[in-house]
């Protein structure tokens, strides 16, 4: 038995096809023609036919490989979408789009953002959150203000992933609880909240909401047509991408975390009650048993090896890395101005302590600043009452260097486990596989995730490092907004 997952990315799409046991058969690509149709600086926008066209470009290649290991598209049980946090696009009765979609980075909504704070202190209490201006439900609320003649139209207001569950069974008035979290959904209750009448919004153009993995319904005869599918073949819930993410590093038991070093850092961990943070930088979203998925997104990241160094000698400065650490540089290498976990603060800058003349200890230093920066991440999400175990999964480019993986262990005085096969994708195809082959993820987890890597504390390192670490800790409250411990 076979499942594809679908992960719809800012610039790109891709799929992925594995069996129960997680093994990949099948992998597909395909770039956005455009990354944003708007011309307006600060506002982004895509246009949703574009996702489709690609998804189906992603979907053929996958068929073509998958015949040619002696295997049958027909085979596909269940599929399962992922799609970027926030963004929305609303139709009209023919199930057509009204307008581009508004991008999960369109801050274009921030009046409306503070509108809804002001009314919201209910639910954003309840829920563990802040609106601002990236959450869908100020987007809905400005394309009601500023696109009225947009707005009167509107019978479904879809995510980026809804859409295509649509385009794939006809079915556009489902979405699942990770997508729905940023558009108001009450997810302790699971009920749409009286916000909405508050706000004046039409309730109905809103989707019912189901857990991630459940069944949403089966392809319609046409699509099945066109990849050689079957009508049986089952679309379930997707969720958003760095909700999938995390499960892809198989972090789905209750004080497990994934911690995602791509370009920024994602962090992730299982709780059984919802946790909230007061000072607004992490939020939790719901699991299909019921726990919670606490954690946070950061401006720091791997960026800022590109903002300093040639990719293409990325190699070169590894090899030297273990000969100058720990570096005794303290730094917070942030891209841009601007951080927003593990604490909020729009005026936070980049900083470093210390001599990096060498290019090769500026290079490990980088790396130690994202390890000091992923340990105070993980410390605030003990502070805010979650329990953290001794293991961390984690992915992202990160990953790629053995180097960076030692430090970060070591400052993390934990144990780092890097999945066989990671990214949305393929976080996709588990949850697609949860409900249709398995009784729970954490089951299909078990049984489709295996690790590639699991690296240890040097433990000559630790006592350097966590001495560097509270000389690192001291400097952040000294620049930043950072709630106090």
């Amino acid at each position: 038995m076979l499942f594809l997952g679908i992960d719809l990315g800012t610039q790109g799409t891709r799929g992925i096809v594995c069996d129960e046991r997680g093994k990949v058969f099948a992998q597909g690509t395909c770039n956005f023609g455009s990354l944003n149709t708007s011309c307006k600086e600060g506002q982004y926008e895509q246009a949703p036919i574009m996702w489709w066209n690609a998804v189906k470009q992603v979907i053929t290649e996958c068929m073509d490989t998958l015949l040619q290991t002696g295997r049958k598209p027909s085979q596909i049980r269940a599929i399962t979408i992922d799609g970027t946090s926030g963004t929305i696009v609303l139709l009209d009765k023919e199930k057509r789009p009204l307008r581009d979609a508004l991008l999960y980075n369109d801050m274009r909504a921030a009046a409306q953002a503070e509108k809804i704070h002001r009314y919201a202190g209910e639910l954003e209490k309840k829920m563990g959150y802040l609106f601002n201006a990236s959450f869908a439900l100020p987007k809905v609320l400005w394309i009601k203000e500023e696109e009225p003649y947009v707005y009167e139209k509107a019978r479904h207001m879809v995510h980026q992933s809804d859409y295509i569950v649509g385009m794939l069974t006809g079915e556009y008035g489902v979405t699942d609880y990770s997508n729905a979290l940023k558009s108001g959904f009450d997810l302790k209750e699971e009920e749409w909240p009286k916000l909405l009448d508050v706000l004046g919004l039409d309730r109905t153009i809103f989707p019912s909401v189901i857990p991630p993995g459940q069944g949403i319904g089966t392809i319609t005869k046409r699509a099945a047509v066109e990849f050689g599918l079957s009508t049986d073949t089952v679309v379930a819930a997707g969720a958003t991408d760095g909700y999938v993410s995390a499960i892809s590093t198989g972090a789905v038991r209750r004080g497990d975390w994934a911690s995602v070093i791509g370009t920024t850092m994602v962090l992730k961990g299982v709780t059984e009650k919802l946790l909230c943070d007061a000072g607004g930088s992490s939020y939790s979203h719901k699991l299909p048993s019921g726990d919670w998925m606490f954690g946070g997104a950061s401006n720091i990241g791997g960026r800022c090896l590109n903002d300093s160094f040639d990719k293409e000698q990325f190699e070169m400065w590894n090899r030297g890395v273990m000969d100058v650490i720990p570096t005794k540089v303290i730094s917070y290498p942030l891209h841009g101005r601007g951080e927003r976990f593990p604490f909020l603060d729009p005026e936070a800058k980049a900083f470093v302590l210390g001599d990096i003349s060498d290019p090769q200890i500026h290079y490990a230093a980088l790396m130690e600043g994202v390890a000091y920066a992923e340990r105070f991440a993980l410390e605030h999400m003990q502070h805010c009452g979650a329990a953290v175990g001794n293991e961390i999964y984690t992915t992202g480019g990160a990953c790629s260097s053995s180097e960076w993986l030692q430090i970060r262990a070591s400052v993390l005085d934990r144990v780092l486990k890097v999945p066989e096969h990671t990214g949305a994708a393929i976080g996709c195809a588990i949850l697609a596989a949860s409900a249709s082959c398995y009784g729970s993820l954490t089951e299909a987890a078990g049984h489709m995730v295996s690790y590639r890597k699991i690296i240890e504390p040097v433990h000559r390192l630790t006592a350097a490092y966590d001495q560097l670490y509270q000389r690192a800790f001291q400097a952040y409250k000294e620049r930043y907004r950072v709630t106090v411990r």
